[in-house]
């Protein structure tokens, strides 16, 4: 009846996709109670969003798959890595009005960079032998470098905020292409990264 079947290797890997449409939605309605809490709320999900992406992987590894189940699992996952880490902090800036000639500029390089290490790792990706490094910044990063120079939104002049932000778009764009080595998060980093981004979730919702 359907082309695809919902398998239980990618649910991880949607329920990540359905929190960065809920990002998007306080993000572009900004119906978060206040003008300074909608951002927050839509940060908040991005992170929910980046600790699903750390698990989808293990657990689909964890599940019998056939080859092709094992190829769709890669594709799909780059696929909602570009709307997770790549379309929607996009997004969350044109919430802000970041909308100058200069940042649709800067979004364009940060789009093209974000797609291109997407493809770059599907090409490279082993189905049975999981990466041990990453070359260049995960586009997964997205999920923690937005959150954290969020925590500064409401409390400095919101055009310094702007510019903070616009600026490490930039350079995480250069970072996604740039070629160097990334440890691959494993073992206790499974348990540490989940706590930190809860944290910071609550710092988000906290701090004004």
């Amino acid at each position: 009846m359907f082309i695809v079947k919902l398998h239980k290797s990618v649910i991880i890997t949607y329920i990540g996709v359905i929190c960065a449409v809920i990002s998007m939605y306080f993000a572009l309605t900004k119906m978060a109670f206040s003008e300074v809490n909608y951002l927050r709320y839509s940060l908040v999900f991005l992170i929910f969003a980046g600790i699903c992406d750390m698990f989808d992987g293990k657990v689909a590894r964890m599940c019998k798959r056939t080859e092709k189940e094992k190829e769709f699992g890669i594709q799909i996952d780059s696929l909602a890595d570009t709307v997770e880490f790549v379309v929607l902090p996009v997004v969350i800036m044109l919430s802000l009005g970041m909308d100058s000639i200069i940042d649709v500029i800067i979004y364009a390089i940060f789009i093209m960079c974000g797609v291109s290490r997407l493809a770059y790792f599907n090409v490279n990706a082993s189905l049975d032998n999981p990466v041990k490094f990453y070359n260049g910044l995960p586009v997964t990063s997205t999920a923690i470098i937005y959150p954290i120079f969020g925590l500064l939104h409401g409390s400095i002049d919101e055009n310094i905020f702007k510019i903070i932000y616009i600026v490490i778009t930039l350079i995480t764009a250069i970072l996604f292409v740039y070629k160097f080595k990334v440890p691959k998060l494993k073992g206790k980093a499974y348990i540490i990264v989940p706590i930190l981004g809860v944290i910071l979730s609550i710092l988000l919702l906290v701090i004004r």
